[in-house]
């Protein structure tokens, strides 16, 4: 029957919309014995024969051409084929097959069927069925079915279908007209997978993948996983709508351009993505996105994000990123982040951020932060922050901050900070802050306050305390002070002194100082203490203080465990700010060096408690 050319467009817009029915017109057999029949009349033959209508444009068949054929039990796409040739399509919509002549330069045919389990034969759901060379897949619906619309480029078309728990299947079908097929699958012996116990992320677990790779996507990864190709440039609008299409997550490309962004196995070249790329295993090279980076697997290469990079395994290279960087590998280069950055493995090599630097594994290299940097493991080389570093492990370099350095290990080298530096074990090296504490000291420390446990180095401060070392009293008079006490406290080879001292006469003195000192061990129970002591004495009716700087060197016996005598002399030069109302002690050798520093040799003595 020939249509009307409007009615005839309609309906080929129809059959875009219907799925092939399970008993196909083109399959259904038919016997049929045609000579010498007009092919008009032909047609008409063979559709009153198999109960259904012919849609076709008059001006693409040679209707007055005279045809003959015999068939029996034939399907009626195999008839059409020896009456017409190779040059034309056929369709089916509802009750009619619709005669289409083939494009001019770009043929396509369809290879459609169903997919069935071996062993029980029941149709399969969610089974992918892809052609290997043109990158052609899809999935069978609830039914089973399903359908491949494949170029007709090659001599032969690579059909695979595979699906999770059935051994994958593989045929070569001839090209260049439409196949129906009825497939079968085997089941295979179900096996537990290997558990990644290496800090490899799955991609597909990753948030914005979650957004942005389809469900059909992820069972095709599923599915044929294993199946991996290379390609030489990929464009994409978006994950799925692209050069590769739904395939793209099997194709490692050496060019990709996303404009919106892109999905890919892996990029051994260049990727640039307008806003966004997500490749599920390696990158090599470059990577670019304007907004965010998600990779699966490793990084060789440079990767920058405009917002935010995420990598699921190692990064060797540079990674730079507006907002945040994570690494959930090791990395080994320059990672650069404008807030926030994280690396799960070891870090070889410097991470600089604006605000947050976390590694939670070693350091070798450096960490830079604007806030604080974190590492829970050794540190070799330096934390730098503007308010807090803290290192879990060992430090061999130095941890540099506005605030507060924490170490909870040991630390050989130097802490530096604004206020408070913390070695929880050994500190061999040098802690300078208003307060320094360290476990075992075996360095320096350089401070207002300065706590240890036990000290085999030098504290330098106001007070420093040694809980397990050098603790003393000393109640003495000098030559100028009939009434003095100190506090000593540190080690015997370094330890600071607090003193005071006041005289009873009508115009009193006052004395407040600091100073260091050294122990030497004698024999039976004699030491020589050697100390340097600066005092401010404020007298009564001057104008301002004066400054003595005394060398006290001094034998000291031990008479108890918690007693002792010590006396020795003293070398003393004074800065006196009002001379004219500062007397010296008649009859001690006074030296004059200059007009306002004097010295002189005078004396100590005292008793030592504890």
């Amino acid at each position: 029957m020939l249509l009307p050319k409007p009615l005839f467009i309609c309906l080929c817009i129809c059959i875009i919309t219907i799925n092939v029915r399970a008993q196909s017109i083109l399959n259904k057999p038919i016997t049929v014995t045609i000579k010498q029949e007009k092919l008009s009349q032909a047609l008409n033959i063979i559709s009153k024969q198999g109960n259904f209508f012919f849609s076709y444009l008059s001006s693409i068949l040679p209707q007055d051409s005279v045809v003959g054929i015999t068939a029996k039990n034939i399907p009626v796409k195999q008839i059409l084929e020896q009456l017409l040739g190779s040059d034309y399509v056929f369709k089916e919509s509802g009750n009619y097959i619709v005669i289409l002549r083939k494009s001019i330069g770009q043929n396509y045919y369809l290879v459609t069927g169903i997919v069935k389990d071996r062993s029980t034969g029941t149709r399969l759901a969610n089974v992918s069925v892809y052609e290997r060379q043109q990158l052609i897949s899809t999935i069978t619906n609830n039914e089973g079915y399903f359908r491949l619309r494949l170029k007709d480029k090659y001599p032969a078309a690579a059909i695979s279908v595979s699906r999770d728990l059935y051994a994958d299947t593989s045929l070569l079908l001839p090209a260049g007209k439409d196949q129906e097929l009825e497939l079968t699958i085997a089941p295979v012996t179900y096996q537990l997978k290997v558990v990644d116990v290496t800090g490899k992320h799955n991609l597909e677990k990753n948030w914005f993948a979650k957004v942005f790779i389809s469900s059909r996507q992820k069972l095709t990864t599923l599915n044929i996983g294993g199946f991996l190709t290379d390609k030489p440039y990929q464009l994409s609008l978006t994950p799925g709508l692209g050069t590769h299409g739904k395939m793209s997550g099997q194709v490692v490309n050496k060019f990709s351009f996303n404009m919106i962004g892109g999905y890919a196995a892996g990029v051994d070249g260049v990727e640039v993505g307008t806003l966004f790329n997500m490749v599920k295993n390696d990158v090599k090279d470059v990577q670019v996105s304007g907004f965010i980076n998600v990779v699966g697997g490793k990084v060789n290469g440079v990767q920058v994000g405009g917002f935010h990079n995420n990598v699921g395994d190692s990064l060797t290279g540079v990674q730079v990123a507006g907002f945040s960087d994570i690494i959930r590998g090791s990395m080994k280069g320059v990672q650069v982040t404008g807030v926030a950055s994280t690396i799960y493995g070891n870090t070889n090599g410097v991470q600089l951020s604006g605000a947050f630097g976390i590694v939670k594994g070693s350091v070798n290299g450096m960490q830079v932060a604007g806030v604080f940097t974190t590492g829970p493991v050794d540190v070799s080389g330096a934390q730098v922050s503007g308010a807090f570093n803290l290192a879990k492990g060992n430090i061999l370099g130095a941890q540099v901050s506005g605030a507060v350095n924490i170490a909870d290990g040991n630390v050989s080298g130097t802490q530096i900070s604004g206020l408070a530096n913390i070695g929880k074990n050994n500190v061999n090296g040098a802690q300078i802050g208003l307060y320094n504490f360290a476990h075992r000291l075996k360095g320096v420390q350089i401070g207002i306050f300065n706590i240890a446990d036990t000290s085999e180095g030098i504290s330098l401060g106001l007070l420093s305390i040694v809980r397990k070392g050098y603790k003393k009293v000393d109640l003495f008079s000098t030559d100028i002070l009939p009434f003095n006490i100190a506090w000593k406290s540190g080690n015997r080879t370094a330890y600071s002194i607090l003193t005071g001292g006041i005289n009873t006469k009508s115009q009193p003195l006052i004395s407040a100082g600091y100073g260091i000192g050294n122990e030497l061990l004698l024999k039976n129970q004699w030491t020589l203490n050697t100390e340097l002591i600066y005092n401010t004495l404020f007298q009564v009716g001057s104008k301002s203080p004066a400054h003595l700087i005394s060398l006290r060197p001094s034998f000291r016996w031990q008479w108890s465990k918690k007693l002792g005598l010590f006396a020795g002399p003293a070398f003393i030069l004074s800065l006196p700010a009002d001379e004219s109302n500062w007397q010296y002690k008649s009859g001690y050798p006074n030296i004059r060096l200059g007009d306002k520093v004097s010295s002189w040799f005078g004396w100590q003595a005292g008793i030592t408690l504890f």
